[in-house]
Order: structure tokens, then sequence, then C-alpha cells
């Protein structure tokens, strides 16, 4: 599918998208898309300077769901790069030797995240409630990956994107040279305890990780994201005014549904120092047990407005924004911004943000 977006400015953008990801991997090659991601952006090794030169912005990034690659710029820069990106990145033109220095560069990834706390106990939490070893995948998989293996994944996450987003004033994408993937991605988690590979943790003394999971969110995707923004959005709301402002027990709290393909997973998560986590449970526990203080038109209204201002910045700045095309409405506020009413939240409310039904983790105490 190719997307064309129309720019308010002569800044175009260039996104090549395949979707499944993580999704597709399994017992033995998890990380394999991430470290074939790395593998992929090789094939621009040689254009770094004129990219630098032109003034192209360009990345990559694998999540859950997708691997993106992206390229922006002035409009006059990028129309020179279209083709040899498209003529470069649908081939595995990758030797052994830059396989091998490509998967250390990987390892050494895999080790910075979980040298930083938040990171490390939400995907050893990820692994233990989900079996989902999130796109940094499972250390010993990557050691022991091959180059064929890469060769093969390629063929079957790579070869053919999902979707291309072209966003220009002027140009207009019809056609590439590769036909785009039909996938159908058929997957289910469940939360459980699962016996699964944990990663050790660094020494964090003086700090401990705070995570609340839900249970696996089958439906109400999009009242879900608009019930985290009405609940934790900025300091005035709810829960940053119990915890942070009056209390002093948090830097920051984070309120976020996570999507893996068509089901949702809720959480709330934070660092805060060891004697402070008592403190913080009670208080996101007072925070949800009453509604009244965020089930209400007040905080509906703003984040409806908060929302469509964004939506406007977004179109302003659509070559960088293009979130809407990576994300299915389901999920998206925006999606149900002009229908929805107060009087459909409290349902919603009470199926998915029961305190009693979300899993309480301290790292300090489960992954030590």
């Amino acid at each position: 599918m190719i997307i064309n977006l129309k720019s308010q400015t002569d800044l175009s953008g260039l996104y090549i998208i395949y979707e499944g990801s993580t999704l597709l991997e399994h017992k033995g090659i998890y990380g394999i898309s991430h470290a074939l991601e790395h593998l992929v952006c090789k094939a621009f090794d040689d254009l770094n300077d004129d990219f630098d030169r032109d003034g192209i912005s360009w990345n990559a990034y694998t999540e859950s769901n997708l691997i993106n690659f992206h390229f922006t710029g002035l409009e006059e820069s990028l129309l020179k790069y279209r083709k040899k990106i498209f003529d470069r990145i649908f081939k595995f033109d990758v030797t052994k030797e830059q396989f091998e220095i490509e998967r250390n560069i990987v390892l050494s990834e895999y080790g910075d995240y979980f040298n930083d706390q938040a990171y490390a106990h939400h995907m050893n939490l990820n692994r233990k409630l989900f079996n989902d070893y999130d796109p940094i995948g499972l250390r010993k998989d990557l050691e022991n990956l091959k180059f064929m293996d890469c060769i093969n994944y390629f063929e079957k996450q790579y070869m053919n994107p999902s979707k291309i987003i072209n966003v220009s004033k002027k140009f207009k994408l019809n056609d590439i040279p590769v036909d785009f993937a039909k996938r159908e991605i058929v997957t289910n988690i469940e939360r459980g305890n699962h016996d699964v590979d944990f990663e050790l943790m660094g020494e964090f003394k003086d700090k401990s990780s705070l995570s609340m999971v839900s249970n696996v969110i089958n439906e109400d995707f999009a009242k879900v994201n608009l019930l985290n923004s009405m609940i934790s959005m900025g300091l005035q709301s709810p829960l940053y005014q119990e915890i942070r402002e009056k209390k002093g027990l948090v830097y920051y709290i984070h309120m976020y549904q996570t999507r893996h393909n068509m089901q949702g997973v809720n959480h709330i998560a934070t660092l805060t120092s060891n004697k402070n986590v008592p403190g913080v449970i009670d208080g996101v526990t007072k925070v949800l047990k009453d509604k009244d203080k965020f089930l209400n038109k007040t905080r509906l209204n703003l984040v409806k407005d908060y929302t469509y201002n964004k939506i406007k910045k977004n179109e302003i700045l659509r070559y960088s924004n293009v979130d809407k095309y990576l994300t299915p409405e389901e999920f998206q506020i925006e999606s149900i911004l002009d229908t929805v009413k107060l009087s459909d939240l409290g349902d919603i409310y009470d199926k998915h943000f029961n305190i009693e039904d979300y899993y309480i983790s301290n790292d300090k105490k489960e992954f030590k």
C-alpha cells in the first residue's frame, strides 16, 4: 500500500514500513527483527556523507508490531534519493563479516538496555507475564544467531514492505519496484507466570522500579488511551497531583497502553526510592478508586482540546508525524473524539482500571 500525504511545508518524508516484527519471532531467534533492521541500514553506509550534505535525516526503529525506516528533509533534497533508497532497501546485500560486527553492536545495545533499571524491569516483567521478549530479544538467541538465519528471515520479513508513506507538497509516489506484503498476523498473548529466561539486572541499591500491569485488553483500546490521559496527563492530572505534587514520592509516573497486534496491556510505571514504594502504591490505589476526580467533563474536555490541537500541529508538521498511519484506528483517541461522551467511559473504566486486577511488581523483590 502506498499512502501519499500532502505536506504543508517544503519538508518531505519517506517511511518504509514492515508489519510483523516480533510477532513473527519464536524461541531461537528472539531479537532477529531488530538485528535485521541494523543490517538493512548497511545498504546506506556509502550515502551517509551525501545525506549529511543534503540535510537528510534518516534512521530506523523496531517495535513490537512493526519496523520503520524513515527519511526526512527538504523536498529538493529527498527527490535525489527516493530511487536510490528503493534500489537498496529491498535487497539483502550484507557480508558475513558485516553480520558479525553488527551482531556485536546489537549485543552491546542489549547490555545498555539492561543497565537501565526501568527498562530492565519492564522487559523482564514482559517475559514473565506475557512470554514477550520485546524487540531487543534474548541474549543467547542473539549470540547463537547465524548468518543464514538472517538471510532466511529477510525473505520472510523484509523483502516486501507492508506500506510506504510518502509526504510531500509536490511529489506523488505512484509505484515502487516490489510487491507489498499481504501478511495476516494472528497472535494472542495471555497474562500468566511463564517459564522464561530472565536477564540479570544491575545493582540499583537506592531506587525501586515499580510497575502495575493490567489484564490483557481485547477491546475499547481508544477509550482506554483516553482514560489514561484523563488520569495522568500533565502535572495537574489526578495521578501527578496525588503522588508527585502533594507527596513528592516520584519525579515521573507513566500510564500507557502497549499494543500487541490487536490486543492491549495497560501499564502504570515509575521509579522511586525504596522507602517510598508503599506510598506510591497507596497513592495510585487512592486515585483509581476515586474516579469522580477525573471522570468529569472538565478532564474530558481538556484531553479533547489537547488532542484537537495536537492533530492540527501534526498536520502542519506532517512530514515528521505519521503515527496516525502506523497505528490501527481502534487504538487512536482521535478516532473517537467527535463521538465519545462522558457517559460512555464509566463502564469502560470499571472494566479495565480496577487496581485489584493489576499485577504489581517491584523489581527489588521480583528480579533480584
